[in-house]
C-alpha cells in the first residue's frame, strides 16, 4: 500500500480515535454484564482502541493493496476477557455467538483448535460486530457495522502468548528446530494443566461437604435453620415504599430533595411507579435486593443528615440544569444510590441496565 493511501488512513482514524475508544468501553461494558449474568467469574476484562501509530505501522507491513479502507480493519477495537478453566470459554462462546454478529471466516472458534498438529497453545479468537437488533437501539447507533475482535483465554493460554514471542528469536535452521519442539512440548503442558485444574477443581466440588461447627447444645434447644433472605421484586419494593407511606416515607425524601435545593414537582402515580422500576433497576445493579440491605441503605443516609448532604452536592454541581429536574421521592433515592455506588456502576453496562434512561428521566430527557 502506498504511503499516501497510509496517510490518509491514519488521519481518518485519528479523526474518529474518541469513537473507538468509546466503542471499546462500551463493549468491554457489554461483555463483562453478559458474563456476570451467567455467574462465571472472570478474571479479567481488558477492552482498547488501537493506537494510531500502531495502526500506520500494521497498515505498512500487513497490508496490501489500495482498496482497504477503515470499516475493513477488524482490529481497531479490541476486547479481551481472561478466564480460570477451559469449560468458562466455551460458556462464554455460546454467549456472544447469541449477542452479536459473527465472521466465522475470520474468527478461530474453540473447535478450530482440535487440529493434533497445531503449533503453541493458541486462544480462541472471533471477530463480531452489534447484532441487528442491538444496532437499531438508538444508543447503540452511531456503532452499527464497526467490527471488533474478542480474545478469549485462560490464564494459562494469556501466559503462553505473553511469553512465547519472547523466546521465539530468529535463529539457525537447526537450533530453531530444538526451539519449535521445546515450545511445542511447553504448550502440551500447559493445555494439560489447564484440563488437570478443571479436572480438580470439579472434583473438590462434587467431594466437598459442609463441615457444621461443633459446639455444645443443650437437650431444650432446637436448631432454627439459616435461610437466605428473599430477593425482591419490583412488585414488591413497590408495595414495601408504599406500606411507609403512612409514617410520612415519601413525604420525607420529596421535602429532602426540595430542600436540597431540587424544584418542588408534584408527580401522578403513574409517574411515580415508573420512578420506582427505575430505583429497582438502579438497585439490583449495586446489589442492594433484599429489603434488609434497603433499610440498611437508608439507614445509612439518615445518619448525620448524609443523604440531604449528597443531595445537595449533586444538585450544586449541576446547579443551572437542575432548575429543570424532575425529582420524587424514589428518583431522590436514585440519586443517592448512584452518587454511593458509582465505583460498582461505573463499570456495569447502563444503557442496558436502564439506569442511563433513569437519570435521563429525572433530568427532563424524554425517554
Amino acid at each position: 500500500m502506498d504511503k499516501q493511501r497510509i496517510d490518509e488512513l491514519g488521519i481518518g482514524y485519528v479523526e474518529k480515535y474518541s469513537l473507538y475508544e468509546e466503542y471499546s468501553a462500551r463493549i468491554r461494558n457489554l461483555i463483562q454484564d453478559l458474563v456476570d449474568r451467567e455467574d462465571i467469574e472472570p478474571c479479567g476484562v481488558e477492552g482498547w482502541a488501537k493506537a494510531p501509530a500502531e495502526l500506520v505501522k500494521s497498515l505498512s507491513f500487513n497490508y496490501e493493496g489500495d482498496d482497504l479502507d477503515l470499516a475493513a480493519a477488524v482490529d481497531l477495537v479490541t476486547v479481551r476477557v481472561l478466564l480460570r478453566f477451559p469449560e468458562d470459554v466455551y460458556v462464554v462462546e455460546d454467549i456472544i455467538r447469541k449477542e452479536f454478529n459473527v465472521n466465522m471466516g475470520r474468527s478461530v472458534p474453540s473447535e478450530g483448535l482440535d487440529d493434533p498438529y497445531r503449533f503453541g497453545y493458541p486462544s480462541v479468537f472471533y471477530v463480531l460486530s452489534l447484532s441487528d437488533a442491538r444496532s437499531e437501539l438508538r444508543e447503540w447507533k452511531k456503532y452499527e457495522g464497526l467490527c471488533f475482535t474478542l480474545e478469549l483465554r485462560t490464564v494459562l493460554q494469556d501466559a503462553w502468548a505473553t511469553i512465547s514471542p519472547s523466546v521465539n528469536l530468529s535463529v539457525d535452521s537447526v537450533s530453531e528446530k530444538k526451539l519449535k519442539r521445546k515450545l511445542v512440548r511447553l504448550a502440551a503442558l500447559l493445555e494439560e494443566a489447564d484440563e488437570g485444574f478443571l479436572s480438580l477443581w470439579g472434583a473438590v466440588k462434587s467431594a466437598s461437604v459442609p463441615v457444621p461447627k461443633a459446639r455444645e447444645s443443650r437437650p431444650e434447644e432446637k436448631e432454627t435453620p439459616v435461610q437466605a433472605e428473599k430477593t425482591f421484586s419490583e412488585d414488591e419494593l413497590y408495595d414495601y415504599f408504599y406500606e411507609q407511606k403512612n409514617n410520612g416515607f415519601l413525604s420525607k425524601w420529596n421535602a429532602t430533595a426540595v430542600k436540597a435545593g431540587f424544584p418542588i414537582y408534584v408527580s401522578t402515580p403513574n409517574y411515580l411507579r415508573e420512578s420506582c422500576s427505575y430505583l429497582y433497576k438502579i438497585l439490583r445493579a449495586v446489589g442492594i435486593d433484599t429489603f434488609s440491605e434497603v433499610e440498611k441503605f437508608l439507614a445509612e443516609m439518615d445518619e448525620g443528615d448524609k443523604g440531604f448532604l449528597q443531595l445537595k452536592a449533586v444538585q450544586g454541581a449541576f446547579e443551572k440544569e437542575s432548575a429543570s429536574w424532575r425529582v420524587d421521592a424514589f428518583s431522590a433515592i436514585f440519586l443517592l444510590v448512584m452518587n454511593q455506588r458509582w465505583d460498582i456502576l461505573k463499570n456495569k453496562d447502563l444503557v442496558a441496565s436502564g439506569i442511563k434512561s433513569g437519570s435521563d428521566r429525572i433530568s427532563g430527557i424524554d425517554v
